[in-house]
């Protein structure tokens, strides 16, 4: 199940000609077709799933000094 996030308490939009509707600032799908449509729109983040942006990074190696052999 997706869930997306509104910038918008009631913001509507259409799918197939059938106008669909947040409820307080939130929609969840199963639709391909819906899931689509909110994800090109700007003011609806999906919520369901971590972005990039959240994603942890992988931790950085550590350099190892080489020791000389004076």
């Amino acid at each position: 199940m997706a869930e997306f996030k509104s910038r918008y308490k009631e913001l509507g939009f259409y799918v197939n000609g059938i106008l669909l509707t947040f409820k307080n600032g939130v929609f969840k799908t199963d639709d391909e077709d819906e899931i689509k449509v909110l994800s090109e729109l700007a003011d609806v983040t999906r919520i369901d799933k971590p972005t990039e942006e959240d994603a942890p990074k992988p931790a950085a190696k550590k350099q190892t000094r080489k020791s000389s052999a004076k």
